[in-house]
């Protein structure tokens, strides 16, 4: 098959792999889950955030950022708060632990992220950014009209 012909699906498959093996070979040692690595992250570069934003940054969807903010407080790396103002918002923040936990994935996640647009022209990363939100509306688009 040529390669203008393969499957973008299966472009996005291979790409949503060899990210999640990047992160595990280094979260494994830590003792996280991929999900558990990029929340920690999330929740040191967006200090005191609410649970849904931070669901909303890691595009997962809020029960899932839920249980995992929830087996990131039971191990001692966040907090989890109502927020003062509105007790319907939850609010993240990293304890002291998380705090340097976070720091010790500052460094991994930057790598992680620098490797999968190494020698990226910053065109081609804005039109890969751009096709792959794309590519996400459309797909909820059509998972949405499927009754």
């Amino acid at each position: 098959m040529l390669q203008e012909q393969e499957p973008v699906g299966l472009l996005v498959a291979a790409a949503r792999r060899s990210l999640k093996q990047a992160v595990l070979r280094h979260a494994r040692p830590l003792r996280l889950t991929p999900p558990q690595f990029w929340f920690l992250n999330a929740a040191r570069e967006l200090p005191d955030a609410a649970l849904g934003e931070i669901a909303r940054r890691q595009r997962m969807d809020p029960p899932t950022a839920s249980r995992i903010a929830e087996g990131l407080s039971k191990r001692g790396f966040l907090k989890v708060t109502p927020d003062v103002k509105d007790r319907r918002i939850t609010r993240i923040s990293l304890t002291a632990s998380g705090g340097k936990l976070a720091a010790r994935i500052a460094p991994i996640a930057k790598a992680v992220r620098s490797a999968g647009i190494h020698n990226m022209s910053g065109r081609e990363l804005s039109a890969l950014r751009s096709s792959l939100r794309k590519f996400v509306e459309n797909l909820n688009s059509f998972a949405g009209s499927a009754t």
